[in-house]
């Protein structure tokens, strides 16, 4: 639905961008493009992520039975995600750029300008109501789903509606004041906006191919694991991001004396707040036996002889 309204919405703003004379409106239908080149890659992304009845990876066979868990392997291919979605953040980059050289030679020759006219402006009042649809759609489905890249749609949508809200406005203040180098210099600023966009968006994947999690967040996990009965101590906590799955490996320490039951029980409970709080997907609990109280039940039974 993301790509549908997206690519209807680049169309006809870039028709009435042309037919307008709006550089400001051509590129904000470049935005809008790189909207239509991001979902596109994300739902490929996510296609070759979640295809488990596929034998092969991006073009390499998967390891043969017995080598990897299914989980393990479907675990990693969630990364593919990540890994589209980076190559996303370069098209948007060369967009970017590519806007703002145009805004910027329109600038050097304003005697060659033509004043945006009111097309251009129905052009971008059109894309702004869009824009609109396209938020509400992506952020009722981002709760619905309790999805996080529906949620971060929403989010850029939201983005998306105030730039061409703002192109609207430019078109009619070129228009009425007749203000040629106004057109140039918006475009520029939406070039700006674009590749700021691409570099957060390059940030975050590269962190989250790095196993990069913030450290806030995994001291809050740490805290909460400590709540729990019957955990003495926190040895480790460390956490990777897969695609947009939160994985946690987590060492415990409990008393040695605990039944196979009560372990189970403490791992049940870690697992489930853990998912409450902070929606994690997968949760690896290693347990270690507390050396302190083996010295106690030592120290009970005496000396050996």
């Amino acid at each position: 639905m993301n790509v549908v309204i997206y690519i209807l919405i680049t169309g006809i703003e870039y028709w009435l961008a042309i037919i307008g004379h709006s550089q400001a409106l051509r590129a904000d239908a470049l935005n809008n493009l790189s909207g239509v080149i991001s979902t596109g890659v994300l739902i490929i992304g996510l296609r070759e992520a979640t295809n488990i009845d596929d034998d092969d990876i991006i073009g390499k066979h998967l390891p043969v039975q017995g080598v990897r868990s299914q989980n393990t392997l479907q675990l990693s291919r969630f990364r593919l995600e990540t890994i589209f979605t980076l190559l996303t953040s370069f098209i948007m980059v060369l967009i970017s750029l590519q806007i703002i050289i145009s805004g910027i030679t329109g600038l050097f020759h304003l005697e060659n300008n033509v004043t945006p006219n009111l097309l251009s402006a129905v052009g971008a009042f059109v894309a702004t109501l869009m824009m609109l649809v396209v938020y509400f759609i992506n952020l009722r489905f981002g709760k619905k789903l309790e999805n996080a890249s529906l949620l971060a749609a929403s989010k850029d949508s939201l983005g998306d509606v105030v730039t061409s809200l703002g192109t609207m406005i430019t078109v009619l203040v070129s228009f009425f004041l007749h203000l040629n180098w106004l057109d140039s210099t918006v475009s520029i600023a939406i070039g700006l906006f674009i590749l700021w966009q691409g570099l957060q968006v390059f940030q975050e994947c590269t962190l989250n191919l790095a196993d990069y999690v913030d450290p806030q967040l995994e001291a809050d996990m740490k805290k909460t694991v400590e709540t729990v009965k019957h955990v003495h101590q926190v040895m480790d906590l460390s956490s990777r991001y897969s695609g947009n799955l939160l994985i946690v490996d987590i060492f415990i320490m409990v008393n040695p004396n605990a039944s196979i039951w009560e372990i189970y029980n403490v791992n049940e409970k870690i697992e489930n707040r853990l998912h409450q709080k902070f929606n994690t997907y997968d949760v690896t609990i290693t347990v270690i036996p507390d050396p302190t109280e083996l010295k106690k039940k030592q120290a009970k039974k005496g000396p050996s002889i």
